[in-house]
């Protein structure tokens, strides 16, 4: 049984404005972005006794790469800083290590970390925007996982933060389909 995305949620930050005009220099948009997650699925079915977290994560990754990538974008150093060894699950741009966009798909509780990494990429002057992305219902990934963060918990999160660069934060639903 396939899981597809049903629903896809989303919020900017410092504003909409702000992030269309970080994403239009490389032909994207914010509603690009959001088509980009919902047109993902995963094939398979939930493994026993693994989390289906651990699997859906590198299928949203490589899916994103993959019609990102297709915009005339290229794969992008992931790395935040020349000095620290921190890195994004997928980075994109129009140059290697150019300015990009970082993306962090998570499902750990530790979506501050992703907020900090953000902020080191940005005084780096290696972030054009950031992109994080979160279940917006843990039940719909992995009921038993009472930890993994959602959408609501971090958009008030963020709210609170205020961050001044382009950050696009996306909350997805989906479900195992037999018909799909």
């Amino acid at each position: 049984m396939p899981y597809v995305i049903t629903e896809v949620k989303h919020r900017c930050w410092p504003s909409s404005e702000a992030v269309e005009q970080a994403l239009t220099p490389l032909g994207l948009s914010v509603s690009a972005m959001v088509g980009a997650l919902q047109s993902c699925s995963h094939p398979a079915a939930a493994r026993d006794g693994v989390g289906f977290q651990l699997d859906l994560g590198p299928t949203i990754e490589q899916h994103l790469s993959t019609v990102v990538t297709g915009h005339g974008l290229r794969s992008a150093s992931t790395r935040y800083s020349p000095n620290l060894n921190e890195k994004a699950d997928l980075a994109f741009g129009q140059d290697y290590t150019g300015r990009r966009v970082f993306v962090e798909v998570e499902f750990r509780p530790n979506v501050e970390k992703d907020l900090v990494k953000f902020q080191i990429g940005m005084n780096t002057g290696a972030l054009i925007a950031a992109v994080l992305i979160l279940t917006s219902d843990r039940k719909s990934v992995n009921a038993g996982y009472t930890t993994m963060p959602e959408f609501a918990k971090f958009e008030r999160v963020i709210d609170e933060l205020r961050p001044t660069y382009p950050l696009m934060m996306m909350g997805f639903r989906g479900e195992h389909r037999s018909d799909a």
